[in-house]
């Protein structure tokens, strides 16, 4: 009978993955326990095995930890390894846990599976996948978080692209924002508020037309109401008007 005695030995693609290539098997998690040639088959089944989501959570979030002491070569190997598995895993949750742990490992073959969970079904994914990219800081992270902003149907998502593009500068990112500021939906502009105090330190307020007129040159009134937050209430416009 099988247990969940069973997880450790598990060891993401890397079976297929470094047998087909002749490369050094590598364990992602208890080095010396796992078999790479039977694991990740006894994962997947996890109604026969009765893997447990404990274990499963355990060992990743030991993955992740332990991303930053690896050799670049063990970096690559596991994240070409999860990114493979996220295209494969079925249960959401498991997936958002492997996201997670890519984006510990900096290297650019994390790239693929952080691309494609972009994508994902789950939106908290897609949510994960957008923070992921904005620690990313190049070109493309910017292409990807613009294109999610724009072809997103969930709030929540283009809420989490536009916040995570706040993070880079540039004249591309002002205008994101500033179009962001002018959206129907409210949790898109107060993510262009928030975006835009990271970008510029500036703060006029919650009031997404003082912002607009800031980035129209004009100076705003940013009147305290009781409803801001500690950031409005010491804003110079409110101190000393």
């Amino acid at each position: 009978m099988h247990h969940g005695l069973l997880w450790p030995r598990f060891s993401f693609v890397i079976i297929g993955l470094l047998c087909a290539t002749g490369c050094q098997q590598l364990a992602p998690f208890n080095w010396n326990s796992i078999n790479p040639t039977t694991s990740y088959s006894e994962w997947q089944d996890d109604d026969k095995y009765m893997t447990t989501w404990n274990d499963k959570h355990r060992d990743l979030v030991d993955l992740r930890e332990n991303a930053a002491g690896m050799s670049r070569n063990k970096q690559v190997l596991h994240a070409t390894a999860l990114s493979s598995q996220i295209k494969q895993e079925r249960v959401p949750v498991v997936r958002r846990e492997m996201v997670r742990t890519l984006v510990a490992f900096p290297v650019v073959e994390a790239e693929v599976g952080l691309e494609s969970a972009l994508t994902d079904e789950d939106a908290d994914i897609r949510v994960i996948a957008c923070q992921a990219w904005s620690k990313r800081q190049t070109d493309r992270a910017f292409k990807l978080l613009l294109e999610t902003w724009r072809s997103d149907t969930e709030v929540d998502v283009r809420v989490a692209a536009i916040q995570a593009m706040g993070n880079f500068k540039g004249e591309q990112v002002y205008a994101v924002l500033v179009k962001a500021l002018s959206d129907r939906d409210p949790a898109i502009q107060f993510a262009a508020i928030q975006g835009f105090r990271k970008f510029s330190g500036e703060d006029w307020g919650e009031d997404p037309r003082a912002w607009i007129a800031w980035t129209q040159g004009e100076r705003p009134e940013v009147i305290y109401d009781g409803k801001e937050n500690i950031a409005d209430m010491l804003n110079p416009a409110n101190l000393f008007r």
